[in-house]
């Protein structure tokens, strides 16, 4: 295998490496360096304290492998959420093939990695679900704080918190005064977070102004979309160049695809796009606006060397627009061949994660 600096040890550590790394060290350590500060602390917290509860070593190797069992905790329940969801609304065939889109989808390995995508998923879906489901407008909330601890994204969850509110959805039974303090939950695992961040190192902002440190910076959709359209192009004319195929040892066409991200992230942005355009027929208007809102940070929060870096990660979490296929998707041919081709997908990319080559 070819390792990379932050790749901790353990026979785990092939899902442990790159953002794993550093949850992996923060767990151990805790926030040492305004670096890590750009990992919220909910999925260390629980790595660490699993480890702790358990009596085990706190070393990098143990604590990845919690981190791998954490992700196998919250996915069930991530799923289950999801499943309810659309069944709640649409047939129980649409809630069968939302799950399935879901479990194919090709960046579904980071579900089971010491990345924030599974725990993420269950809190996020998890207060949908009990918004749109329950009715209950107060565990809702609470799980978007805990989701808000997890990813600075879950702030999102205010806007279909909010919305079903604020239409008389839910929380009818709730005055003014309770409701809005309900509401100022859903916020409070950033805010707490922005707290310590400010106590411990004079800035509450720092888990922002350290994304720079990986080149990311505030830019514009247009230019993110020109960029992304000149890089993936050229990812592609690399990919399908003549001089690779004649020589086409098995490493040198691993390192060309590994290497062609920005085509690929163009392609998920297509595919995204499409669904969110489908959704709006398909959705109701709070899933739809939550949806759009998660995949909207890759446009502004882009890098010169990968616009639309995290896209494909990124729509993981957005489950709503795998309801949008579970609804499209009722040919049985369509389902049998959009699974195929995902699921292939979600192999070559889970084959170049764990040979420590670098998939966003």
């Amino acid at each position: 295998y070819r390792l990379t600096p932050d790749v901790p040890l353990g026979r785990l550590n092939i899902w442990a490496h790159w953002d794993g790394a550093w949850y992996s060290q923060i767990a151990a350590e805790g926030y040492e360096t305004y670096a890590s500060t750009a990992f919220f602390p909910l999925y260390p917290l629980l790595m660490r304290s699993f480890a702790e509860l358990f009596g085990g070593p706190l070393s990098l190797g143990a604590l990845s492998l919690w981190g791998v069992l954490i992700s196998l905790l919250a996915l069930p329940f991530a799923l289950y959420f999801i499943y309810h969801i659309a069944l709640h609304q649409w047939t129980e065939q649409t809630a069968r093939r939302t799950i399935l889109a879901l479990c194919l989808f090709p960046t579904t390995f980071f579900l089971n990695a010491v990345y924030t995508e599974s725990l993420f998923l269950a809190l996020s879906a998890g207060s949908i679900w009990a918004l749109r489901v329950r009715k209950d407008l107060l565990l809702g909330c609470a799980l978007a704080g805990f989701a808000t601890a997890t990813r600075n994204v879950g702030v999102f969850l205010v806007v279909p918190l909010a919305y079903e509110w604020l239409r008389g959805g839910v929380g009818r039974e709730y005055g003014w005064g309770r409701a809005v303090a309900f509401l100022a939950l859903a916020p409070s695992g950033l805010a707490v977070y922005a707290v310590y961040l400010w106590l411990r190192f004079g800035n509450p902002l720092l888990f922002y102004t350290e994304q720079q440190r990986w080149g990311r910076e505030a830019t514009d959709p247009l230019s993110t979309l020109r960029n992304a359209l000149l890089q993936g192009g050229e990812d592609l004319r690399r990919l399908f160049d003549p001089a690779l195929w004649a020589d086409p040892s098995l490493g040198r066409i691993v390192d060309h695809v590994g290497a062609a991200n920005d085509a690929y992230n163009l392609a998920f942005l297509g595919v995204a796009l499409t669904l969110l355009l489908a959704g709006l027929r398909v959705l109701p208007f709070s899933l739809s606006a939550y949806a759009f809102l998660l995949i909207l940070p890759p446009a502004f929060f882009g890098t010169p060397q990968g616009p639309l870096m995290g896209l494909p990660r990124y729509l993981l979490v957005a489950f709503p627009i795998f309801i949008v296929l579970g609804a499209l998707l009722e040919n049985r041919r369509l389902l049998g061949s959009w699974l195929v081709l995902s699921g292939a997908a979600s192999l070559v990319l889970c084959a170049l994660f764990v040979s420590w080559r670098f998939v966003y």
